[in-house]
């Protein structure tokens, strides 16, 4: 929990692109409990990406979501100081794998704050396109969420 509240402490500009606020004290908690309806901690996976002994990155994903040939990565953040280094882009794809073990996922999803240009620059680039579906955040983001997905490939 203090590894991966360290990792969200060192990516301010993504809490500021995402909510106006710098990240608060309960993040990691947040990332660890958060779910959305109708799932339950089994289909949630929280992984960390290390540096030798220090977490540099985290992602957070959700099993069946939101329908059973689905995953949902609802976080995939690195500290500031690892991005724009080529690590983003192979953990994200590393992430991939591990959600290939899956065998009902077909498709990997994630939302995207309008606003975090580059994170939607990030997601394209690595082959997901938009649904066409725009989402009403709730009160603690900044914009509407821009729903991407990718059908996932397979060996």
């Amino acid at each position: 929990m203090v590894a991966l509240q360290h990792v969200l402490e060192a990516a301010p500009a993504y809490f500021h692109a995402v909510t106006g606020l710098p990240p608060g004290p309960a993040e990691a908690q947040s990332t660890f409990t958060a779910l959305p309806p109708g799932k339950a901690y089994d289909d949630k996976r929280v992984w960390g990406l290390y540096a030798g002994d220090d977490m540099i990155g985290c992602a957070d994903v959700i099993r069946g979501y939101p329908s059973r040939d689905k995953a949902v990565i609802g976080l995939l953040l690195l500290a500031e100081h690892w991005q724009r280094c080529g690590f983003g882009r192979a953990f994200a794809l590393l992430v991939e794998q591990m959600i290939a073990a899956w065998p009902e996922i077909a498709t990997l999803r994630i939302g995207v704050i309008e606003q975090n240009v580059g994170a939607l620059a990030f997601w394209r680039k690595l082959g997901y396109v938009e649904t066409g579906e725009v989402k009403s955040a709730d009160q603690s983001y900044v914009g509407k969420v821009v729903v991407l997905e990718k059908s996932l490939a397979r060996d």
